[in-house]
């Protein structure tokens, strides 16, 4: 993943399970970087890629996930493979995060909760 000082999101690699949402999931290897056309309207400031899913955490500080989503990790109980980068819920839900990192099967934020919350 790649993110462009205007906050777009490219995307290249083996795309195994929609990690790196370039829309051909599968086992072809995308050798030059491609727009991620669903994140374009998401001003984008960091990426953090697991094992085959990936978030993103927008200058708003929501965080945003996608791709192959067992045990949990993708944060907003959809299928198991997501595709689609949505938001997660619960807790963080409101909080604004201001950095994340992902693991082998797990995603941390680290949030700023405002005065008087």
């Amino acid at each position: 993943m790649l993110i462009s000082d205007s906050g777009q999101v490219y995307a290249f690699g083996k795309d195994s399970f929609g990690d790196a949402e370039i829309g051909i999931q599968g086992s072809k290897m995308v050798t030059t970087p491609q727009l991620v056309d669903s994140l374009k309207n998401i001003f984008v400031v960091q990426a953090a890629i697991g094992h085959f899913f990936t978030a993103v955490l927008s200058r708003e500080g929501r965080v945003y996930t996608f791709s192959w989503g067992n045990d949990g990790k993708l944060g907003h109980h959809t299928d198991p493979n997501d595709l689609e980068p949505r938001p997660l819920l619960g807790d963080l839900e409101h909080i604004p995060v201001v950095q994340i990192a992902a693991g082998f099967c797990y995603l941390l934020c680290l949030a700023c909760q405002p005065s008087g919350m």
